[in-house]
Parts: structure tokens; C-alpha cells; sequence
């Protein structure tokens, strides 16, 4: 049989995420042939401190061996949910559980929003440069499109950027492509910076005349953390923080949220979509929820953790630290070996330019990671997340000093 799949099924074969190798031999010090990896956004700076909570946690009840309370989280969780939520991200509205669906992490979160706000063929802007597995999220079960924004040398985080996002609309309105949303990652990946709040309110404006969506992911919105160099930073501002009143249409804005960054527990599969005045989306999003319900392990462990006021604050108060930290570390490494970079306060990582200090200047990204795997150190490119300029890498920074201090050094020594 030459071939028993679907031309779906080879469009999907074909999009297989690579870093699953990676997966399967990572460097520590009693396996010091496997590969190190600094390119994957998962936090291991508070892993010790989340085991020792899970594991405190009662065994589990019969109710959690279920389908408990439906498809969309359980009844205590969205509780705990918004309790944690409305002390953290200060909603102008209170958060109720009526406003949210729980979902296996922040991905199911936007593709529910894909397939409820969108149909096949539609399109979805997006600034540059971004995470571009937003393609597959959107793109590979329910067929909706990315259209970048090009930034040129406008800073993607001010508001000259609300104007190239008018501009692409209108050019995709001429040619008969059919814009549904505008998709923010708030804070920026790969970028590590905050959306100052005039600029929120902007693309709020801008989608009430365009009459389209504003999804606004925030998975990394508690992981803001001091960089010294910076005297007036931009801190994090949740769309759910604005008073939409004059703005917007509040049943256009919807917002995303997850443990998997901000508590370093990609593994625990929570996420949560929220949309405080559009029933009929969360209930078109409910329809689907067979395939995106969490584990209700999970779901009771995580009910326990953003209940316990203490723990969170003491959690988010000391992760920030150890960001702090990292970035101060992996920033001061570059200085001393002339690697360029761009300042940040937020997220895991730090946007640096590898191309300045390769010894052949014309070197591609493609030619500079192949020289890091050969040297079994895991990166990302600018290509993996659509940067116009050729040389830039994020390098994810959330990782203990031992496993920083291996990368980096194979990351150098691949380039010199």
C-alpha cells in the first residue's frame, strides 16, 4: 500500500513538532552526552517547591475518578480560579465561574477560541515577531489562518504598531480575507516585555471599529520580575483590568490564562479561557469541551494550590525572584562575551543576537543551530517565531544556574 493516510492526515504528519528528541535525552550531570536544553518556554526554577505541594495534597476521592462536574472544570476549581484571579489580575468586573471555561492548558484555551469565533478559512492578526505555534493551534484542526503584522522599526509594543495593524486589515479586507480577531500575547513571546495599558485600550478601539475579536493570552502574565537596567519599567496589565466602557464591546474581549508558565507546571495541562460578556461563545466553546477537559487529578490538586492565598503569594514572590536572577546571569554572560540583547522585565527568556558574534557573518539561523545541536545545546531561532531580522534566539533563562551555565557554554563554543 503506497499510502493509507488522509491528505489531512499528511498535512499533520508533516507539522510534527521537532524537539521530541530533546525530550528524550536531556543533559543533567549523571547523563552528560544528552543534550541541553535552554529552548523550550517550561519553567524548572520552582519545580521543587510545586512537587512538595502536589505531593502534600490528599489521595484521591472517588468524585475525581468521574466525570465530575462536566467537561469545563469543576465547580471548586473555577472557584479557586476566580478567588486567585481577581486578587492577581484585578479584573474591573469581579470574575465569576459563569465567565470561564477550564481547559488541558492554555493551548485548548485559544484553539476553542479558533473554532468558536472563527470559521474555516478565516484569519487571525498577529504582531512580529511571535510564537508561531500559534499556526498550529489556529490552523491544524480547525483551519483558521495567521496574518502576520509586520513591525519594521516600529517597537511591536507601542502604539505606531495599532497602525500596521489597521493597515494589514484593510489590505485583507481588499482582498477578500475575512479577519475575525486579533491575538496579543500579553506578556510578549519571545520578546519578554508588557503591553503599556494606553496601548491595550488602543487595540480595544481599533477592534470596535473593525468589529473583530480581541483574544489576549496571558499565560505569562505573573512572571514580571525586576531587571535592574530598566528605570521605569512597563508592568502587566490583564485586559480583564480595563474598564471597556467607551472602548469596546466587552463581548469581544477574551482572555487566557494557565498554570503551565507563571507556576512552572506545563505538565498539569489547566488552562482557563475567560470572556466576561459573551455566554453564547463559552457556551459554543462548552460544546466541544469533551476534547479539551482537564485530568480531575489535576483539577482537585490545582483547586488546593490557588485557594491557599499563602502558598500562591509566597510561589509568585519567590519565582519572581529567581527570574530576577537568571536574567541578571544570562544577560551578564552576554555582556562579557559581546553577545547583543534586548532588555525585558517579564517572562522566561532572553531575546539575544547570535548572528553578531558568529565567526562567519553571513551565517544563517539554520547554520547556527545546527552548530549548537552538533554541540547538543537546544535553542530557538528568529525564524520559529517570524522575526524580520536574521541572527536573533531566544534562550529560555527560567532553569537552575548548573543548567544555564552548561548551556550557554556549549551555545559559545558552537559559535567561536
Amino acid at each position: 500500500m503506497a499510502n493509507n493516510l488522509s491528505s489531512r492526515g499528511l498535512a499533520l504528519e508533516a507539522n510534527k513538532p521537532v524537539f521530541f528528541d530533546v525530550l528524550n535525552n536531556l543533559w543533567d550531570p549523571s547523563n552528560p552526552d544528552g543534550i541541553v536544553n535552554i529552548g523550550l518556554a517550561e519553567n524548572g526554577l520552582m519545580q521543587t517547591e510545586m512537587k512538595s505541594f502536589i505531593n502534600s495534597q490528599k489521595a484521591a476521592e472517588s468524585h475525581s475518578l468521574t466525570y465530575g462536574d462536566g467537561f469545563t472544570g469543576s465547580k471548586k476549581l473555577k472557584e479557586a480560579m476566580c478567588h486567585f484571579l481577581n486578587r492577581h489580575f484585578q479584573p474591573y468586573r469581579p470574575l465569576q465561574p459563569s465567565h470561564m471555561c477550564i481547559t488541558a492548558g492554555a493551548s485548548n484555551a485559544i484553539e476553542n477560541s479558533a473554532w468558536a469565533l472563527c470559521d474555516p478559512g478565516d484569519y487571525v492578526l498577529v504582531g512580529r515577531p511571535y510564537w508561531t505555534t500559534f499556526r498550529s493551534i489556529f490552523g491544524n484542526r480547525a483551519g483558521v489562518n495567521i496574518l502576520e503584522v509586520t513591525m519594521g522599526d516600529i517597537d511591536p509594543m507601542g502604539l505606531d504598531a495599532i497602525l500596521r495593524f489597521e493597515e494589514v486589515a484593510e489590505q485583507a479586507r481588499l482582498e477578500g480575507k475575512k479577519v475575525k480577531a486579533i491575538l496579543l500575547c500579553s506578556p510578549n513571546n519571545p520578546l519578554g516585555r508588557c503591553y503599556p495599558e494606553e496601548v491595550l485600550k488602543s487595540y480595544m478601539r481599533l477592534c470596535q471599529n473593525l468589529g473583530i475579536h480581541l483574544i489576549s493570552d496571558e499565560l505569562y502574565g505573573l512572571s514580571v520580575w525586576h531587571n535592574p537596567s530598566i528605570d521605569d519599567p512597563t508592568s502587566f496589565t490583564s485586559v480583564l483590568s480595563i474598564d471597556t466602557n467607551n472602548l469596546v464591546d466587552p463581548q469581544l474581549i477574551h482572555a487566557v490564562w494557565g498554570l503551565s508558565k507563571d507556576f512552572g507546571a506545563t505538565g498539569l495541562r489547566i488552562g482557563v479561557l475567560i470572556s466576561q460578556s459573551n455566554p453564547q461563545f463559552l457556551n459554543a466553546c462548552e460544546s466541544i469541551s469533551l476534547f479539551s477537559f482537564p485530568s480531575s487529578l489535576a483539577d482537585k490538586a490545582v483547586t488546593s494550590f490557588l485557594a491557599n492565598d499563602m502558598i500562591t503569594d509566597s510561589f509568585i514572590f519567590t519565582n519572581r525572584a529567581r527570574l530576577s536572577e537568571s536574567y541578571q546571569f544570562v544577560t551578564g554572560f552576554c555582556r562579557a562575551n559581546g553577545i547583543p540583547y534586548t532588555q525585558s522585565n517579564a517572562a522566561l527568556f532572553v531575546w539575544i543576537n547570535l548572528g553578531a558574534i558568529a565567526k562567519d557573518t553571513t551565517m544563517t539561523d539554520d547554520e547556527i543551530l545546527s552548530r549548537t545541536r552538533r554541540e547538543k545545546v537546544y535553542l530557538t531561532s528568529g525564524a520559529t517565531y517570524a522575526s524580520e531580522e536574521q541572527g536573533w534566539f531566544r534562550v529560555v533563562m527560567a532553569h537552575p544556574r548548573h543548567v544555564l551555565e552548561e548551556g550557554l557554554n556549549r551555545m559559545l563554543r558552537a559559535l567561536r
